[in-house]
């Protein structure tokens, strides 16, 4: 029991891990295609990171796609490659993960181009099986 809750306990901190270098290697873009407007940044954003996906992030994580949607919105889509959705608490992952990427944009000075340019970040994970797992949406009032 304590082996399995030690491994979750390395998972969610892995995800973490991987959803802030992957938001950090998002603003980064941003200040390379400055000039841009914003439907071009996010355009040339996407193409750059599907151009290399899918891509293992770590162990546990790859990141299948990244899609630009209407309203000045991107998604990342990500799989837990050694998760299935019935051996896991999807809501306490949840949680956790939300309250870091929350925690991180709000604070990281290289994620002020989603907050500059009211962008809003969907992140959505699947298992192994591709099954929803779920879905986290920063918008920009959670910016503030």
């Amino acid at each position: 029991m304590e082996e399995k809750q030690r491994k979750k306990k390395l998972l969610i901190r892995k995800i973490i891990k991987i959803v802030i270098i992957v938001v950090i290697i998002g603003a980064a873009q941003y200040y390379f295609i400055k000039e841009q407007p914003v439907s071009n940044e996010l355009t040339a954003l996407v193409t750059q990171y599907n151009s290399a996906c899918p891509i293992m992030i770590s162990d546990d994580i790859r990141m299948e796609s990244v899609s630009q949607l209407p309203d000045n919105t991107v998604q990342y889509d990500f799989t837990l490659v050694r998760v299935q959705k019935e051996s896991i608490d999807v809501a306490a992952l949840k949680k956790s993960v939300a309250k870091e990427i929350l925690s991180t944009a709000k604070t990281n000075p290289s994620l002020e181009a989603f907050r500059d340019n009211d962008s809003t970040v969907m992140y959505v994970y699947r298992d192994t099986n591709q099954k929803m797992l779920f879905k986290i949406e920063l918008t920009p009032e959670l910016y503030q």
